[in-house]
């Protein structure tokens, strides 16, 4: 068994509440995570995106939270982290400790896949940039179609990205390893918060079958399903309701995994699949 602390949204920002999103209370919340993460005996941690909501001086309140952590936290960028000036969206990466985008962690077996899924959007890159004319491009395109994810808090992965992962996918196959994928943004099941280039993404799953689980955030609502024997979790966002919690502990076995959950998080166990041996 291989176990990893994972937490959704999270989106502090010293702010008054708007609707179910209790913005300060989440440091407090995730300081609950990080207590009972380092009481356990895990492999590492997992941010799935938005450890802010807005302003570049809260990245200082939540990183000194992360800091009591005795795990590693590893981070994927989410839309709200880039909820900054633009002349500060160049540094958020660096800010959460990350030398790239997106990149690949290997344990015991496992390929883990850290994505970026704020690839080509329109809050990453500052305006009257080439990249943010290109995602403008993409979202018009997908909203003539009237796709119900044609949304500016959407994004999509770029094909140099996807080669990437593709390339990690078979390297892995090769050394016999399984890859999971961690993501801020959901493919599956369809809804309004999914990249805009679903099938593309997909596209790659299905052509690497040891690509056996993804898990992302950005829904705060949570949502599970099953495609081609991969189960795809999004996971509760912290951020919501004014008192309870929702992080969660990842176990990893041979052929399953369990989703214990806190808080607000559900339970979860899946299968990886009939390919999987």
């Amino acid at each position: 068994m291989l176990s990893i602390g994972l937490i959704a949204d999270p989106q502090y920002a010293d702010v008054d509440p708007a609707g179910t999103r209790f913005y300060r209370q989440s440091i407090g919340k995730l300081a609950e995570a990080v207590n009972h993460f380092n009481r356990l005996e895990i492999a590492f941690c997992v941010n799935l995106g938005d450890l802010i909501d807005r302003e570049w001086r809260s990245y200082d309140a939540i990183l000194e939270t992360l800091a009591a952590s005795r795990h590693r936290f590893h981070h994927v960028l989410g839309n709200h982290d880039f909820e900054v000036s633009s002349d500060l969206k160049a540094r958020v990466p660096a800010r959460l400790g990350l030398t790239r985008r997106f990149y690949a962690v290997e344990r015991a077996g496992w390929c883990f896949a850290m994505l970026d899924t704020t690839d080509v959007s329109l809050y990453a890159q500052p305006e009257s940039t080439p990249d943010h004319a290109e995602a403008a491009a993409a979202l018009k395109r997908l909203a003539d179609s009237g796709a119900a994810n044609a949304q500016t808090w959407n994004s999509a992965i770029s094909g140099r990205q996807l080669q990437w992962l593709e390339t990690a996918s078979k390297a892995a196959a090769k050394e016999g390893r399984r890859v999971i994928v961690f993501a801020h943004h959901p493919v599956h099941p369809d809804g309004a918060h999914n990249l805009w280039n679903v099938p593309e993404v997909l596209g790659v799953l299905d052509r690497n079958r040891n690509i056996v689980a993804w898990f992302n955030g950005h829904n705060h609502a949570g949502a599970f399903a099953v495609r081609n024997g991969v189960p795809f979790v999004t996971l509760d966002g912290m951020v919501e309701t004014r008192d309870a919690n929702a992080y969660a502990v990842l176990n990893l076995y041979a052929k399953h995994f369990e989703l214990v959950g806190h808080g607000r998080q559900s339970d979860r166990t899946a299968a990886f699949g009939p390919d999987v041996s």
